[in-house]
């Protein structure tokens, strides 16, 4: 059985992240995105910038001024896999006027203009940068992507032990990744709180109110009375519960009572981190002492 002062003095208290500038985190609109990053439909977009260039200067020269066929072929293939990119990214507005240019090309076939292709790209062009302004995004620093989004982040023996705990443990990896450390730090309370309720259900302990100082001294008055009767292992037991109630304890003086109540002291990344890694350890601890729900 794991002893719980060894699951959680064996993490080192994590140092805040030093990252600032261009690889902080900061609200980007889709457009800023695509302009910086290369996205699959990057070579979409450079195949109609191309034939926009080349509508406009055929429809100002004395050339003729109906597209070919060939040219209207390559802008439908075009415009459709544009359509599919819209569509991928909810650009409802853009991928309607795509469908109304395609049906129009093709209605109109070799009376198809350079100067209606010009229009046509031109109000696409409007509409598409217009509707991606308007997609606002949150960039996540690389380092925090691996707690973004994990039902996993505890492992599967932390969820098989406190079902409970699987969204509280996602919405504070979610809240770190996203660089919120007092809600991140107040999710993590909610996961210990339900570790506590479990050990006071185990000893059959009241927990219909939230004084947790009250709970855990009477967890370890019950603690105390653990005798022979349990089994040959009785002895063990006692220590690993006893050391759980004992670090619940530390763990409401030294945490939950400054993030519950306000405190002058901030949750920045580093010690929303820290606690992070003790309460996953602990956590740990508890499912692999068989403390569960």
């Amino acid at each position: 059985m794991l002893a719980i002062d060894e699951a959680v003095s064996s993490r080192k208290d994590a140092l805040p992240a030093c990252l600032d500038g261009e690889n902080s985190n900061r609200l980007v609109s889709l457009w800023d995105m695509l302009e910086r990053y290369a996205f699959g439909f990057y070579e979409v977009v450079c195949h109609l910038e191309n034939q926009y260039q080349h509508a406009k200067i055929m429809s100002s020269s004395s050339r003729p001024t109906t597209v070919d066929a060939s040219l209207r072929q390559a802008l439908s293939k075009s415009l459709s896999e544009m359509r599919k990119e819209c569509d991928a990214l909810a650009l409802e507005h853009t991928s309607g006027l795509i469908s109304h240019h395609e049906a129009q090309i093709l209605r109109k076939g070799e009376a198809y203009t350079y100067h209606e292709m010009l229009s046509d790209l031109d109000t696409l062009r409007f509409s598409f940068s217009a509707e991606l302004r308007k997609r606002v995004f949150l960039r996540i620093r690389e380092e925090n992507e691996k707690y973004f989004q994990k039902d996993d982040l505890f492992g599967i023996a932390v969820n098989t032990a406190f079902p409970s705990c699987i969204t509280e443990i996602r919405d504070a990896g979610n809240c770190y990744a996203l660089e919120q450390g007092e809600a991140a730090v107040y999710h993590l309370m909610r996961v210990l709180e339900r570790g506590l309720r479990t050990l006071a259900v185990k000893f059959g302990v009241d927990f219909s109110h939230t004084n947790w100082h009250n709970v855990i001294e009477a967890v370890e008055k019950e603690i105390r009375k653990m005798n022979s009767s349990l089994g040959p292992d009785w002895k063990e037991q006692q220590k690993f519960c006893s050391q759980a109630a004992t670090h619940f304890m530390f763990l409401k003086d030294a945490w939950r009572n400054h993030v519950m109540h306000v405190s002058d002291v901030p949750y920045d990344q580093g010690r929303a981190l820290s606690v992070l890694g003790h309460v996953k350890d602990f956590m740990q601890a508890l499912a692999e002492g068989g403390i569960k729900e």
